[in-house]
């Protein structure tokens, strides 16, 4: 099965990359949002080769939701995490795809076809980039500390946004908003940043970096500190999570707290 989504996703990146420095002409433009042909044509090739395989596991995607098939496995597609970055020539996208198996996601794949990096990981079975393995920094100074913010893009405003994230930048070396979210999971597990903390976001683009970088040994809690657990895929959860490197979890909470 890992094989499989990895082929996907390789697919769908190939052609996101051989479309991206074209001048993409949208379907729709949002305040917020934008939807692009480019999406619509990637899930059709993530979904027509997992079908091809799979025909009886269910899946639920960006464009088309859900397709049930009354199976305990579900697939869940984002073709285009970073559409509004593919619009305007920012190179920070991917293609998230993620196995759920009996309401736990088992495995996960994330594909950023500009720099050909594959992440992926299997439950239990660790998590690699391009075949090496995956693990979380030591860093210790919450000063020197980098990292990402994600927020929903419905249910938190950007004056909710502002008020949360001043601790973070004032008491942090660096607090990034990339609009990537599923890359940003895949920084983490690598050790490139060193937290990465959600308000209010669903979790269909970062089902597979969640788990890619549980399995790299991340710490992932929700904000009142009690640990993460998936529950089956529900579009209308909009879980706020903290996940760190786990040496600066702690210190980061209490920015949340404050």
């Amino acid at each position: 099965m890992i094989e499989i989504a990895i082929q996907a996703a390789r697919e769908a990146g190939s052609y996101l990359k051989e479309c991206f420095n074209e001048k993409s002409i949208p379907d729709e433009e949002l305040h917020n949002d934008v939807k692009l042909p480019e999406d619509k044509e990637s899930e059709r090739r993530i979904i027509e080769v997992l079908h091809r395989h799979f025909p009886t596991h269910s899946i639920y995607s960006e464009e088309v939701g859900a397709v049930d098939r009354e199976e305990e496995y579900l697939w869940i597609i984002d073709p285009l995490d970073g559409t509004n970055n593919y619009f305007i020539g920012y190179p920070y996208f991917s293609v998230s795809i993620a196995l759920q198996h009996a309401g736990e996601i088992v495995l996960g794949v994330v594909y950023n076809p500009i720099a050909d990096q594959m992440f992926w990981a299997e439950k239990g079975k660790g998590a690699y980039l391009n075949g090496n393995p995956l693990n979380v920094n030591e860093r210790t100074e919450l000063k020197m500390a980098v990292g990402t913010y994600v927020r929903g893009r419905h249910s938190v405003t950007r004056e909710q946004e502002l008020a949360f994230t001043e601790p973070f930048m004032l008491e942090t070396k660096r607090l990034m908003r990339n609009v990537g979210p599923a890359l940003d999971w895949c920084l983490l597990a690598r050790g490139w940043i060193d937290y990465v903390v959600m308000q209010k976001s669903g979790i269909m683009d970062v089902a597979a970096g969640i788990l890619i970088a549980q399995e790299a040994n991340a710490r992932v809690t929700y904000w009142d500190g009690s640990l993460y657990q998936h529950q089956p895929f529900d579009e209308t959860h909009l879980p706020s999570l903290l996940a760190t490197n786990g040496v600066l979890h702690d210190e980061l909470r209490k920015l949340i707290a404050d």
